[in-house]
């Protein structure tokens, strides 16, 4: 048994899949297995996946399933002591593992993430993003601003592991969030990944659940854990506030604009940021000249 397992979640994935799987067989540390899910593809994902060697172990659903859903049925194969996660489009740098797996080894962290360097389609790096956050307790840093990338993330495999299957947009943050409230995790201050940003991705698709889903991860943990709410009352204003701005966000996608400004309005004085927005929302062409520059 190697002693992690990489889950790979595959469905019309070609493009850029035989990158993503070589940046794992490049890797400097190689007691790894790849869990590779093909979610039905109809391209040529599945001819690609199984040119590699038994390191890569490929399951095919039944049929088209939910990316959660399909996450949590890859789960079921993972045996490795430690579980990562490598989307079919992004890349890892060759020490990923070894640096994660060093860390864990000498201290008592549950998860361990890193920076990522954000790439576009034809692979050219635009933006780094490095963790704030230092190692220990995590939560408090990710309500004030998330910071977990998927793709970074390595985790002990000695828990209840599962992707709430009625997420759309962030089964992700909802169970990285959960792991950073109850655990210590390891943060590695520097970036480990290359991450994809294509304009039509599952994320800018699913603007209407974004305030919806990234709630109810936050509703959760503070009824399951009612005093961190107590603790971390600050930063967890800011937190709802952010699902506000989300909804506010949805709203002015589907033109209703007084409603986003009444939504923004309830936030304007958690922070000059708000309150700029609050006050944009009152010119259609100050509002998208400036989320178009933030973009």
């Amino acid at each position: 048994m190697q002693i992690i397992s990489i889950l790979m979640n595959c469905y019309n994935c070609e493009k850029y899949l035989k990158e993503s799987i070589n940046s794992i067989y490049s890797q400097t540390f190689n007691d790894w297995e790849i869990i590779f899910i093909d979610n039905c593809s109809t391209d040529n994902s599945n001819n690609i996946a199984t040119s590699f060697n038994d390191k890569l172990k490929y399951y095919k659903t039944d049929k088209l399933i939910p990316l959660g859903e399909a996450r949590n049925f890859g789960l079921q194969f993972c045996k490795g002591n430690f579980l990562a996660f490598l989307d079919t489009d992004d890349i890892w740098l060759p020490n990923k593992l070894e640096q994660q797996i060093k860390l864990m080894r000498s201290n008592d962290f549950q998860m361990i993430y890193s920076g990522v360097i954000y790439i576009d389609e034809n692979s050219n790096e635009f933006a780094t993003d490095i963790p704030k956050a230092q190692s220990g307790n995590v939560f408090a840093q990710q309500l004030l601003r998330y910071e977990i990338n998927m793709q970074s993330v390595i985790i002990k495999n000695n828990i209840n592991i599962n992707f709430n299957i009625n997420m759309q947009f962030s089964p992700d943050f909802d169970l990285f969030m959960k792991i950073a409230s109850k655990y210590q995790v390891g943060v590695i201050n520097e970036p480990l990944v290359k991450y994809r940003k294509l304009s039509n991705s599952l994320t800018s698709k699913k603007i209407d659940r974004w305030w919806i889903e990234t709630k109810e991860t936050l509703d959760n943990i503070f009824i399951e854990q009612p005093e961190l709410a107590i603790k971390y009352s600050n930063e967890k204003n800011i937190a709802y506030a952010k699902t506000t701005y989300y909804k506010a966000l949805y709203l002015i996608s589907i033109n209703s604009w007084k409603q986003a400004q009444e939504e923004l309005s309830s936030i304007k004085n958690i922070n000059l940021i708000y309150k700029i927005l609050y006050f944009l929302s009152f010119s259609k062409t100050a509002w998208k000249f400036a989320h178009k520059f933030k973009k």
